[in-house]
């Protein structure tokens, strides 16, 4: 009897699928039917992780991130896994309607800065050039750097008789700002399509509101309308604390790199 290997580990297989593995025995031929079911089965995955993940995350945010820092691990995908899917999936949406992120972003910073914008050529303009291209080539350290900082805020500052530590405080930030990227991926879409997106302020009044919205839905020792305020409070005190560290980076860069200082210096962008 002719002894049949598994085509992925190598080792002996009678069954259907792979003891090992789980390859399945013999492999499925390529054709149309079998990669719709497999594409099913990677988007749907785990009895429906995915759209229950995103209806709960839209509909009640705080009781999803709840029943994971509870030690649900198979209901929802996992926050840090869903945060990094939606950046990837921004990232892909993109790509297939041809929009570029970093005009995108110099769009909406021309919209919203109006006499603030700096001069056409200037070392300033440079500058945020410089800035914009490092954020969109970097996008998903720039908004991870965001999340240790609302935790911080959640946890030491806002939401300190919580009981819940440190990290389980890292559980929603991660799941909200993955949710919100949403938003990006409509601007995205209305921008390639008509040729306009979400204006900063809809925007900004949409996450924000969100997020006071999901913490007031995660904590349960205080009035909704009190934890709201607060979710609003960690968001705002947040940027605050990012663009504090942000000032601080810039002026190590100012005292130590020459060419950036010659760039914003004052007699260079008149």
């Amino acid at each position: 009897m002719e002894i049949v290997k598994c085509i992925n580990c190598g080792l002996e297989v009678s069954a259907k699928f792979c003891s090992h593995c789980g390859q399945p025995n013999p492999p499925k031929k390529i054709t149309l039917a079998n990669m719709w079911v497999d594409f099913q089965a990677r988007i749907y995955g785990f009895d429906g992780m995915f759209p229950r993940t995103l209806l709960d995350l839209t509909i009640r945010p705080g009781k999803a991130s709840l029943a994971f820092i509870n030690g649900n691990r198979v209901k929802y995908y996992g926050p840090v896994g869903y945060f990094f899917l939606m950046i990837t999936l921004l990232y892909l949406i993109s790509s297939i309607l041809d929009v570029h992120l970093i005009e995108l972003l110099k769009s909406a910073k021309k919209a919203t800065n109006f006499n603030t914008t700096p001069k056409a050529g200037s070392g300033q303009e440079k500058f945020a050039e410089i800035i914009l291209k490092y954020i969109t080539d970097n996008l998903k350290l720039v908004s991870f750097l965001f999340i240790p900082v609302q935790a911080f805020c959640s946890r030491f500052v806002f939401f300190r008789k919580s009981k819940k530590n440190y990290l389980q405080h890292f559980v929603l930030p991660f799941y909200v700002q993955g949710h919100i990227y949403w938003l990006s991926i409509l601007s995205v879409t209305l921008y390639s399509v008509f040729g306009f997106f979400l204006s900063g302020g809809i925007s900004i009044l949409l996450s924000t509101g969100y997020l006071g919205y999901a913490y007031a839905d995660f904590f349960s020792y205080q009035s909704k309308v009190k934890v709201f305020l607060k979710g609003i409070g960690v968001y705002l005190f947040s940027q605050v604390l990012l663009m504090v560290l942000f000032s601080i980076v810039l002026l190590i860069l100012l005292k130590t790199n020459p060419a950036i200082y010659e760039m914003l210096k004052p007699s260079n962008n008149k």
